[in-house]
């Protein structure tokens, strides 16, 4: 199992790398996790929310543990447009997330353990759902950005 981010580019493509190596020695299947799912791994319905610098935070609504990515630097902006009546709050300033949008559940939870991880892996039946597909955090108009795999040249190059 490896944890597939949020996470910076070089840190979350270092450790899929190391840990694929480690699984192609071994007859072992690679589990990817990323933060999100490891802290809903109990709940139906879920909004997380994640440490980033400083105090600022990411989060995402989990509805049928299916991410609906949603990002934020402030708790102010956080703003469901859907109303989730079942919805739990987990993670980093959840009591406070919880009070800004009105929501009664939430578990504080300032950090992801390795036991998170390690629950969530042991209720995957299908291992190659969870093929380790990086989640990388990006400057651009979305803070969250799923690698697509690289990128193929269509023409061939002209090295002459």
């Amino acid at each position: 199992m490896v944890c597939t981010g949020p996470g910076n580019f070089n840190g979350i493509r270092a450790s899929i790398s190391a840990v694929k190596g480690v699984c192609c020695s071994l007859p072992i299947q690679l589990i990817g996790v990323n933060k999100f799912q490891a802290l809903s791994r109990i709940y139906k319905t879920a909004l997380i929310s994640l440490k980033y610098k400083g105090n600022k935070i990411f989060w995402c609504i989990l509805k049928d543990k299916k991410p609906i990515f949603m990002s934020s630097l402030d708790i102010k902006d956080i703003k469901p447009s859907v109303d989730y009546s079942d919805l739990m709050v987990v993670g980093y300033r959840a009591e406070e997330i919880a009070t800004t949008i009105k929501i009664k559940k939430f578990i504080e939870q300032p950090e992801i353990f390795m036991q998170d991880f390690l629950k969530f892996s042991r209720k995957v039946v299908k291992p190659e759902k969870f093929l380790p597909k990086p989640l990388y955090i990006s400057t651009g108009k979305s803070l969250f950005t799923k690698y697509k795999g690289p990128k193929i040249l269509d023409k061939s190059l002209d090295v002459s």
